[in-house]
């Protein structure tokens, strides 16, 4: 089954560490808010560019507010 990993909090560089060790169909959210932005999105849509994730948001419990994820291919 696939795991839900939280990166929100990880400095900036280590998107492509996180995702390389995740399994296939694991969900890393990457940010937590309204518009998509923080410390790892240039590094998700590269991820995302090349192949390697593809990027989804979802609905977060507070009204407004969304995960990004990415979903390792």
């Amino acid at each position: 089954m696939s795991e839900m990993i939280d990166i929100t909090k990880d400095r900036q560089g280590l998107f492509g560490h996180r995702l390389a060790e995740a399994a296939k169909g694991d969900r890393l959210i990457y940010h937590v808010g309204q518009h998509c932005g923080g410390v790892h999105r240039r590094d998700a849509a590269e991820a995302s560019d090349a192949g390697r994730c593809l990027l989804v948001m979802k609905r977060a419990e507070v009204e407004g507010m969304f995960l990004y994820l990415a979903v390792k291919r």
